[in-house]
């Protein structure tokens, strides 16, 4: 009877440890995901950031390269709808929420510049997109100082 105790509580005692050590391989899977969802993410959205001027230059004038634009703000649009059903560690919530925030301001003027694009308006004109870049940039900038060197 005393042996099968002491079996029991050894049993318990690896089964514990091991669901416990599961839910810490979880948190480090989850934040290793995060970081890099998010930094995927945030280049994407500074790439973007960086060639839009030029690109916008070229659809003005050119009609595959405004099906290109197009393309890519409905491709942006929907990156930013993955993004926002990722899963995020709680250390990261308020970044999180700051990434939506923006993310959300962009695609209302993405939604613009494609409005602007139909109409042959000035593409990024009266979007705002040109400063939520600024923000994502500094906000990147940010993000990079918080990483271990």
């Amino acid at each position: 009877m005393n042996w099968r105790k002491k079996t029991l509580t050894l049993i318990l005692a690896v089964t514990l440890f091991a669901t416990s050590g599961c839910g810490v391989f979880e948190q480090v899977n989850n934040t290793v995901n995060f970081a890099t969802e998010t930094t995927a993410y945030m280049n994407e959205l500074t790439e973007f950031g960086q060639s839009m001027n030029e690109k916008a230059q070229q659809a003005m004038t050119d009609l595959d390269a405004r099906t290109d634009l197009k393309q890519q703000i409905m491709n942006l649009k929907e990156q930013i709808v993955n993004y926002e059903g990722i899963q995020v560690p709680e250390y990261a919530q308020e970044l999180y929420r700051l990434i939506i925030q923006q993310s959300e301001t962009l695609k209302q003027g993405l939604d613009s510049a494609l409005a602007n694009i139909e109409q042959g308006q000035d593409i990024f004109a009266s979007t705002g997109i040109p400063d939520i870049m600024n923000q994502v940039n500094e906000l990147l900038s940010q993000i990079h100082t918080l990483a271990p060197q």
